[in-house]
């Protein structure tokens, strides 16, 4: 028989073989998982930011288009007024009729001052202009606001001497030349194909913005009796100059060259923009863009010089609201797996302790075959060579092979008995019967196996119990008791074995029980397992396979009974067969 060890060693390896697959397996699942979810993530991100800027540019494009379609006159307090008519209706003279500038009317949001940059460097605003003349003109402003006005003026001036804004508005705008956009040297395909993506959205959102700013710009020349005088930019575009953002314009005034424009509120327009898109990113941030080389990923509005960057992935996103079931399906996998690693480990354990069981029994029937056998032997060759002339030694042999024929009788009735039982084969059909009726009949041969030993049986049961059983089988059980009794408490003062009755709870127990030494708590965890005494354990105890308890055991529950071992306070031990009550 292959040792335990070496069985346990090949089971383990491959256990861990396949656990180490599976672990690779769900690593793997994992890795491919996350990179998937990455990449939902990612195109989540990116469709978002698209439609981000979209809508930023839709938002700005009403703004640069109203500025756009400012008169270049306008930026005066008064300008000529042309196509007018007197009283009589007839034409009245040139630079006899002036009106006021729309410009003087309250800032429109996100406007902090509107400017005129003259060729000599002089800057003034149609909102700052000398005192009397707003009431004049019929718009009037508060002195706190007039101050406001005035000083922002003077900041806007500082500000415009520090660099040349001609020289920024002539540079070629942004969208007349394909975006310039970074493409890092570690990127991916998909990252290069992104950018890509990024600068062909951006030139679409540029031509979508100029064209309704002509669109705008045309719409608002078509209202003019005659063409505008002044020969200006068709849109205003926006610069940064430190940290401030201007929209302005290049235009020519009476032969002058002449910068027109205002002056924006980044911090509130950056919020009430950054407000427009926090459905899609709310983590998004505005980026002023200063040069052509912090373009960065292509993701640049199309009206102000300001980059996207989205930030983390919206928790409401497309990618967010897909839960990933891989996880729960390597839960249960697992779960499987543990499982079956349990029930084989489980399995393995029965089947190993099975084995050195039964190789144990099979030694110790070897054993127990050997003994009778070898007297089997001796006294037969001795009784037929006519070595025993006295017939009363003649007499002891033959007692002795009785003995010893019964012996082995026992045994293999047991033996039997349990393979009948453990091939699923029940006993006969449960009776009625009494108890003092039974035990009657068994009396004489339970008092046979224990005078052998030397013993005695005392019977002591009622006239009056009935029980539902297999009478045969109790026969069985009970002699198996008294035989154990017999070998076991052959050594004890008092050789008497009790077989007495009682009732408790509707049910009958069978009691035997003897004055010997007992059973120790490490032999009584294991009483009832079949084949539990090996040859060495035979060979220091009573002559026995460990199979008499097992059997009892599985006799009585194959009746629906069952067969307990119950300690004694006095010594010896006690077993009881309880019955059914008839």
């Amino acid at each position: 028989m292959i040792r335990s060890w070496r069985i346990w060693i090949a089971v383990s390896a491959c256990l861990c073989l396949a656990l180490a697959g599976v672990v690779w397996l769900s690593a793997f699942a994992l890795r491919l998982d996350r990179a998937d979810r990455q990449a939902r993530e990612s195109a989540a991100r990116e469709e978002n930011a698209r439609l981000a800027l979209w809508r930023l540019d839709s938002d700005l494009l009403p703004l640069v288009a109203r500025e756009s379609a400012v008169a270049a006159e306008a930026y005066g307090p008064v300008s000529p007024a042309r196509g007018v008519l007197d009283e009589q209706r007839r034409p009245m003279p040139a630079g006899t009729a002036f009106l006021s500038s729309p410009l003087l009317a309250p800032l429109p949001e996100h406007v902090l001052l509107h400017f005129q940059l003259a060729p000599d460097g002089t800057v003034s605003s149609p909102q700052v202009v000398e005192p009397g003349l707003r009431e004049a003109l019929g718009a009037p402003l508060p002195a706190s606001e007039v101050t406001v006005l005035e000083g922002r003026l003077r900041d806007l001036t500082a500000l415009l001497r520090e660099t040349d804004l001609r020289r920024a508005l002539a540079e070629p705008p942004l969208q007349a030349r394909r975006a310039q956009v970074r493409v890092e040297p570690t990127s991916t395909l998909a990252d290069i194909s992104q950018v890509a993506k990024n600068a062909s959205e951006y030139s679409a959102r540029s031509r979508s913005a100029n064209q309704a700013v002509r669109q705008s710009q045309n719409l608002s020349n078509a209202f003019l009796e005659e063409p505008p005088q002044a020969e200006a930019d068709v849109a205003m575009r926006a610069v940064w100059v430190g940290d401030s953002l201007l929209l302005g314009r290049r235009v020519r005034l009476e032969g002058r060259d002449y910068v027109q424009g205002c002056w924006l509120d980044w911090p509130g327009l950056r919020t009430w923009l950054l407000g427009q898109v926090g459905d899609l990113l709310p983590s998004a941030v505005l980026e002023p863009v200063r040069s052509r080389e912090s373009q960065g990923d292509g993701r640049m509005l199309a009206a102000l010089p300001v980059r996207l960057v989205p930030g983390p992935a919206a928790a409401d996103g497309y990618a967010s609201g897909t839960l990933s079931t891989l996880p729960v399906v390597l839960m249960v996998a697992w779960s499987g797996v543990l499982l079956a690693v349990v029930a084989v480990v489980a399995l393995l354990v029965g089947v190993v302790a099975l084995s050195e069981r039964r190789g144990a029994f099979v030694s110790a029937v070897t054993h127990e075959l050997r003994t009778p056998l070898t007297t089997f032997r001796m006294y037969t060759e001795m009784l037929a060579a006519g070595m025993v002339p006295d017939e009363g030694r003649r007499r002891e042999y033959f007692d002795i092979l009785h003995r010893e024929a019964e012996r082995l009788s026992h045994l293999v009735e047991n033996v039997l008995a349990y393979a009948r039982i453990e091939r699923g084969r029940a006993p006969a059909r449960l009776e009625r019967v009494a108890v003092d009726a039974m035990l009657e009949r068994m009396t004489e041969r339970l008092a046979q196996r224990a005078a052998q030993a030397g013993m005695e049986v005392c019977v002591a049961v009622p006239g009056d119990v009935a029980v539902l059983t297999d009478p045969s089988a109790v026969e069985q059980v009970l002699f198996n008791l008294v035989d154990n009794a017999s070998k076991y408490a052959a050594s004890a003062v008092d050789r008497r074995i009790h077989v007495e009755c009682e009732t408790r709870r509707g049910r009958v127990g069978l009691s035997v029980r003897d004055h010997g030494p007992g059973v120790d708590a490490a032999t009584a965890r294991r009483l009832f397992e079949p084949f539990s005494k090996s040859v060495q354990t035979a060979a220091k105890t009573a002559p026995g396979v460990g199979l008499g308890l097992a059997l009892c055991r599985r006799l009585a529950r194959s009746m629906r009974a069952d067969l307990r071992h119950e300690r004694v306070p006095g010594g010896g031990a006690r077993f009881v067969l309880w019955l059914p009550s008839a």
